[in-house]
């Protein structure tokens, strides 16, 4: 039997990206509506709300949180269609997302400090792995009878 399903983590790399960016999105809203960004041309707008939620420290914080929470939900929709070797699928969900943050790097896109990068490069495969663990738990326990 093969231990990992190129559907599962197909399908929780898409919904960590996809969710990540869902449960971010009210923060950039939130920024944009108390600041005033009318005299700003269209292709500004966006570099004006990142550097307004990197300068505010519970703000970033609150993104960044949002984004683990969605590597966990693609680390537990892996683990699930996975149906076997839940750990190992819910970590490799996470690899769009560090794909995605080392070509940033690389590109020199990312505009946090080194050690930063390097501290969220690594928390989507960790939160992606508990995803993962937490849907293994699930599973052991319903097995168990009472």
């Amino acid at each position: 039997m093969r231990k990992v399903s190129i559907l599962g983590v197909g399908l929780g790399a898409i919904v960590d990206i996809v969710s990540s960016f869902l449960l971010g999105a009210p923060f950039a809203f939130f920024v944009s509506s108390r600041a005033d960004m009318s005299h700003l041309q269209p292709e500004q707008i966006s570099a004006a709300v990142k550097a307004a939620i990197h300068s505010n420290v519970p703000l970033f914080a609150a993104q960044t949180a949002m984004g683990l929470i969605g590597s966990m939900l693609g680390g537990l929709v892996a683990a699930g269609l996975a149906n076997r070797e839940e750990i190992l699928n819910g970590t490799l969900s996470s690899f769009l997302c560090v794909i995605l943050g080392v070509v940033l790097i690389a590109l020199g896109k990312d505009s946090n400090p080194l050690w930063l990068q390097i501290l969220m490069l690594t928390s989507s495969p960790v939160f992606a792995c508990l995803g993962g663990a937490l849907v293994r738990r699930h599973r052991r326990n319903r097995l168990v009878p009472a």
